[in-house]
């Protein structure tokens, strides 16, 4: 693993982060061309809504932090 490229992507604020990682793990999961370019367009288009204010992420420790 490239530690350099992995320190990098930490500076990167978490909403960016995930948008990050969601265009990863599409570009390497093993679907079809058809599907994957589907699935790419989806997380460009969330990326979108986040960063314009018309959708907005949920913190994962916050969700499901035990009461």
């Amino acid at each position: 693993m490239n530690v350099k490229l992995f320190d990098e992507a930490m500076k990167i604020p978490p909403r960016e982060r995930v948008a990050f990682a969601e265009l990863i793990l599409a570009s390497i999961e093993h679907e079809d061309e058809g599907l994957q370019k589907i699935w790419l367009s989806e997380v460009k288009d969330r990326m979108i809504s986040v960063e314009d204010g018309t959708s907005t992420l949920l913190d994962f420790n916050q969700l499901y932090a035990e009461d």
